[in-house]
């Protein structure tokens, strides 16, 4: 088959790697694809695989946004594709119209966060394609996502299926004390590392505030964005300036070894669609503590109703340092937390969700 994913922007993290993984392994499976980035919001190279940009630059707050529907249909018009898969609301309102405009006849909207969280025109917009059928089919990533449109009409709700995000990861070959040193951790205190887009969505001035009331914990964190500075602040205003680490982002081998070198994962999100960040320290092995919202606890809770995380309220600082302090002083349950989180993550698989992938866009 031809199929063309079209995402919103080009940024670090999320639905825009997402799409290109899954892309990648369509492409290794025989099918023709292609990802359609509508333009960049980082000066990070494209991944690797089949992607390009419609345009080279960030455009959401100029003249140049309303140039990106033409250059949608011509793009489709060159790839004429089979199916178009959409992530995110920009492009399943842009993608999927140009891809019904241009006689395609499978059109896939893949929501990748709750819908509540689009803006009211988005929202609406999304909506009304859903429910007079410009979408063939609909993908949320988690059941808690699919509950955010247990309100739409039935004939949006009825063409919707989950497809959960999946992860293979390759453990580091490095040691503790190496994968520290080199990233200049220090070598014999505790480190939560927390691991996403510096973003108040992450909710990273809780955990900033469960560490400063700890000693010899650091925080630290893997991600870039906007918030960085606010948080810097906040640590310094709490006196912990020297135990806030924002590493900015890293590879996937960088990652590996930031996993190695630190004790906890921490991850007290305010809402997530289903974040390949948890997926990726459970396939490590690591103990965790999350927020008890709806994803989160999807994701953690397996079918006998046993959690493999420490599952915690979002404004509760002081339940969060109990929960860190009890699992820094405890090897035995960060162990058995651990172990827990493997062998919950085997649901998570790359390869099951790039078969419903495969399966979605032939219509199955």
């Amino acid at each position: 088959m031809r199929i063309a994913f079209v995402v919103s922007f080009w940024s670090l993290g999320g639905a825009p790697e997402v799409a290109a993984r899954v892309a990648r392994a369509l492409q290794s499976r025989g099918h023709e694809v292609e990802v359609l980035y509508l333009y960049r919001r980082t000066d990070h190279p494209l991944p690797p695989g089949p992607c390009r940009l419609l345009v080279d630059g960030d455009v959401s707050r100029s003249p140049g946004y309303v140039a990106l529907p033409s250059l949608l249909l011509k793009a489709l018009r060159r790839f004429r594709p089979d199916t178009v898969i959409s992530f995110s609301p920009l492009a399943h309102v842009l993608g999927q119209t140009a891809a019904a405009l241009t006689g395609v006849t499978g059109r896939v909207a893949a929501h990748r966060v709750v819908c509540s969280e689009y803006s009211l025109a988005l929202r609406v917009l999304d909506r009304v394609l859903g429910t007079i059928g410009i979408y063939t089919g609909i993908v949320a990533v988690s059941k808690a996502v699919e509950h955010s449109v247990a309100l739409y009409p039935s004939s949006y709700r009825r063409r919707v299926r989950i497809i959960h995000n999946g992860v293979s990861r390759v453990p580091s070959p490095i040691s503790r004390r190496e994968a520290r040193a080199a990233f200049g951790l220090p070598e014999e205190e505790g480190l939560v590392l927390a691991v996403g887009r510096l973003a108040d969505q992450k909710n990273y001035p809780l955990l900033i505030d469960a560490i400063s009331r700890l000693e010899r914990t650091h925080l630290v964190v893997a991600g870039t964005g906007q918030r960085r500075e606010a948080l810097e602040r906040h640590a310094a205003e709490l006196g912990m300036p020297d135990r806030l680490h924002l590493l900015g982002h890293l590879s996937t081998q960088g990652l590996s070894d930031l996993f190695r070198a630190c004790d906890v994962f921490a991850l007290a999100s305010l809402y997530e669609g289903q974040s390949n960040a948890l997926l990726e320290a459970m396939a490590e092995g690591m103990p965790i503590i999350a927020s008890d919202i709806p994803e989160q606890v999807e994701t953690l809770r397996g079918p006998d109703g046993r959690d493999a995380a420490i599952l915690l309220p979002v404004g509760d600082a002081a339940a969060w340092t109990r929960a860190i302090h009890a699992l820094l002083g405890d090897a035995d349950l960060r162990a058995s937390l651990g172990a827990a989180a493997l062998e919950r993550s085997q649901y998570f698989t790359t390869d099951r969700m790039v078969d419903s992938f495969e399966a979605a866009a032939c219509g199955d």
